[in-house]
């Protein structure tokens, strides 16, 4: 595969640009036509594709993603969750397969959740399955676990941001299989997870443009 030809097609399934400036709870993007919007920090910024995107996103596997959600503020500007042990890879939100080789976070471990896809985003403002509709998710990849005491340090890169309330649709959420139907639904709970899902399939049928997958 040309990487300079892989690396063009990649950033251009990941506009709009972000450029983050100033204050890291602000944000803005410049659309078409000269207008300039400024978003607040629940959106994700974007720094561009490069070579190790294009490597990430070509090692994608189409079996199963990761979820993260955090109630960090600062997680779209410092790129990093940090989330407890008792919320990371437990029973009960890892497929039982790989549980065993996945949980543990050893380095075999780790290598293969790095090829899992992964939808970053902040807890929802509200209950019952409803989002802030000025809050958004990020499609994208982990690049680097650490454990720290009793937390884990996840270091992502995004690729793609898309409205949060897109996953909080109870259709959509069956594709991606989410609970919404409760008072405090998956995206509530600041937690790592990982669903046995086809997360591109899952795009696909949400209406979700723009996602860079494997060849």
């Amino acid at each position: 595969m040309d990487k300079e030809i892989a690396v063009r097609d990649v950033a251009s399934l990941t506009e709009p640009t972000v450029q983050q400036t100033g204050e890291k709870n602000v944000s803005i993007t410049n659309q078409p036509g000269g207008t300039v919007n400024v978003i607040s920090n629940y959106y994700p910024k974007n720094n561009g594709a490069n070579a190790e995107d294009v490597i990430a996103v070509h090692s994608f596997s189409s079996e199963y993603y990761q979820l993260l959600v955090t109630c960090e503020e600062n997680v779209f500007a410092d790129d990093i969750i940090t989330i407890t042990e008792n919320r990371a890879l437990t029973k009960g939100i890892v497929p039982s397969e790989i549980f065993e080789r996945c949980s543990s976070l050893t380095e075999t471990g780790i290598e293969e959740l790095k090829t899992f896809p992964a939808i970053i985003c902040q807890e929802n403002t509200e209950l019952k399955g409803k989002a802030n509709p000025a809050q958004w998710a990020l499609f994208g990849y982990i690049r680097r676990v650490q454990k720290v005491g009793r937390n884990i340090k996840v270091v992502f890169k995004g690729l793609t941001p898309f409205k949060q309330q897109i996953l909080c649709d109870k259709k959509n959420a069956v594709f991606f299989g989410l609970n919404m139907d409760c008072a405090i639904t998956d995206l509530n709970y600041s937690a790592w997870s990982v669903h046995k899902v086809n997360v591109f399939e899952a795009l696909d049928e949400a209406g979700i443009p723009g996602i860079p997958r494997p060849m």
